[in-house]
């Protein structure tokens, strides 16, 4: 079941402690099934050790930091996050990372390459076992950009009108062809680096 689609649990954690309530009450209280949430925040601690019986699976989700820092305004550093998905297959929770949104900047091969590394580098020989991977290439919509121009005027340009095409009424993804291309890209990079993980899905 999937909690984690309205806000980001662990930074709301940090407010409300409403994980440390939620991980044991499932599992006091339900006999199967599965919780699942993503998070782009580093602060794990409190729920480290929770009862969760293995059912609790945290799905943390990554970027170059170039693209932290120009876009995921406010969350936490990849290295910070790197950490925190150690800390959780440490405390035995089912872990993924997901690479999202995958943003095609000029650069993208060689900043991506070189997350790759990082993570080959970074992550604990017990996290690199098992972690699964998913991968979600980004969408862009002009109310997107509405927002984002007036809340964070130094970010980086998303649309790229060469790369992208319409998908729907203001919506907008990449072409085709680049599209293909970038995942040729990184099922090529997890044959390299992460050879024995499975990839859930990239869309």
């Amino acid at each position: 079941m999937e909690i984690g689609s309205n806000s980001d649990l662990i930074l709301e954690n940090s407010i409300t402690g409403n994980l440390e309530w939620t991980i044991p009450n499932f599992i006091d209280n339900s006999n199967k099934g599965f919780l699942t949430f993503p998070t782009k925040f580093d602060m794990v601690d409190p729920i480290l050790n929770l009862k969760h019986n293995g059912r609790i699976i945290v799905r943390m989700s990554i970027n170059p930091d170039y693209i932290i820092r120009r876009v995921e305004f406010g969350t936490s550093m990849l290295a910070d996050r790197v950490k925190a998905i150690n800390k959780l297959k440490e405390a035995g929770y089912t872990v993924g990372i997901l690479i999202a949104p995958i943003i095609l900047v000029d650069n993208w091969k060689e900043l991506y390459e070189n997350l790759f590394i990082f993570l080959s580098e970074n992550l604990s020989a017990e996290a690199k076992k098992d972690v699964f991977f998913e991968f979600i290439l980004m969408t862009y919509s002009y109310i997107h950009k509405a927002i984002n121009h007036d809340a964070f005027p130094n970010a980086i340009e998303l649309f790229d009108k060469d790369k992208m095409k319409a998908r729907g009424y203001g919506k907008y993804a990449y072409k085709d062809s680049i599209r293909k291309e970038a995942e040729d890209f990184f099922f090529s990079n997890m044959k390299k680096f992460f050879p024995n993980n499975v990839i859930k899905y990239m869309v």
